[in-house]
Order: C-alpha cells, then sequence, then structure tokens
C-alpha cells in the first residue's frame, strides 16, 4: 500500500476535509516523501551483506580500504570486498592458497631458501640483481594458474621509450596479496596457462 493512502486514513474525517482537493496533494507529496524513506530503509537494510548491497556497495569498499574501481563488474567488486573481509590474517601457505580459491583462482606458493641454495630461476633473479642474496630468504613467488594474465606488448607507435617489451598481471589477485603478505617480504607473480 503506498504512503498517501494510509496518511489520507490517518486524519479524522470529522477535523479535516478527506476528499478535498489540497488535502489529497498534501497526502500525495507527504507519501512520496514516505515512500523514497521506505526505499532508501530498504536498501540500508538491503546493505547488511556486499552481495545485495547495491549502490551501497561503495561504502563496503571504503570500510574495507578497497578503491573503487568502476571498471570492474559488480560481482568482481563484491569479491574483492569478501576477500577483504575474509583475510582476518595468516602467514601461512594454506592460508593464502584457501584465500585465492575463495574468490576463484587456483595458485601455487613457492617460498626460496638461499641458505639452502633454493632460489628463483635465472631470469626470475635478473630483477632482484641489486638485492644481497640474503634478502632473498623473504622472497615468495606465487604461479597463477588460471588468471587473466592482461597481456600488453610494446607496439611501435602506441609504447613510449622505457615501456617494457611486454607486461602482464591480473590485478584483482595481485591487489589482493600485496595488501595481505607480510609486510618484509616480497611476493612476485608468475602465470601459467
Amino acid at each position: 500500500m503506498e504512503h498517501k493512502q494510509v496518511l489520507a486514513g490517518l486524519y479524522p474525517p470529522v477535523a479535516y476535509d478527506v476528499g478535498g482537493e489540497q488535502f489529497l496533494i498534501q497526502c500525495e507529496v507527504d507519501g512520496r516523501a514516505f515512500d523514497r524513506l521506505q526505499q532508501k530503509a530498504t536498501a540500508v537494510l538491503n546493505a547488511i551483506s556486499p552481495e545485495e548491497s547495491g549502490s551501497l556497495l561503495v561504502d563496503w569498499e571504503r570500510v574495507c580500504g578497497l578503491a573503487t574501481d568502476l571498471s570492474l563488474s559488480y560481482s568482481e567488486r563484491v569479491n574483492r570486498v569478501i576477500v577483504q573481509l575474509n583475510a582476518v590474517g595468516g602467514l601461512s601457505i594454506p592460508y593464502f592458497t584457501q584465500l585465492a580459491e575463495s574468490i576463484g583462482y587456483q595458485i601455487v606458493i613457492k617460498e626460496f631458501s638461499p641458505l639452502q641454495h633454493d632460489l628463483p630461476e635465472t631470469g626470475d633473479l635478473v630483477q632482484f640483481r641489486q638485492e644481497p642474496e640474503e634478502n632473498l630468504i623473504f622472497m615468495w613467488r606465487v604461479t597463477v594458474g588460471n588468471g587473466d594474465s592482461n597481456i600488453v606488448y610494446f607496439r611501435a607507435g602506441n609504447s613510449c621509450a622505457g615501456e617494457p617489451l611486454v607486461s602482464f598481471g591480473d590485478a584483482i589477485i595481485e591487489e589482493f596479496f600485496r595488501d595481505l603478505k607480510p609486510a618484509h617480504t616480497y611476493c612476485y607473480f608468475a602465470y601459467s596457462s
């Protein structure tokens, strides 16, 4: 039932002209205000969970410390919020693996140990050649099996000097790992098909 009908029924017919034009116009105006208020209240009630929060998803992102990225679909944005909410903390490989699986990624994590002469492959080490070997103990690689690698190649006319010949990465999984990894570690990503 619309609020204008409820409002019209609240006034005593002895004191008010409930059929009068001005009275009905006032009930219409007030009723629309209450209808909008009811819609907003329902939206706030639905916002108790990120999946059904609608336009209030930006508030979930703000509370979780996530930047609102409107280039992502609604479901991708909801997944980012859920991952952030589920991220109660942990430092173990199973924790990060389970976290990635919760948003649909299959990953393998490899920790390196220079003390046991277990280092990244030679091609990977090139990017770390400035690092002392003892710092490599805090490095780990996440191999993403089903990520969207978004490969971008250097193209004459479209690219500028100084850009890499090829760049790739899945922004969603990489952003979460960078946010949740221990601060003293370095995490890099590899993609397999």
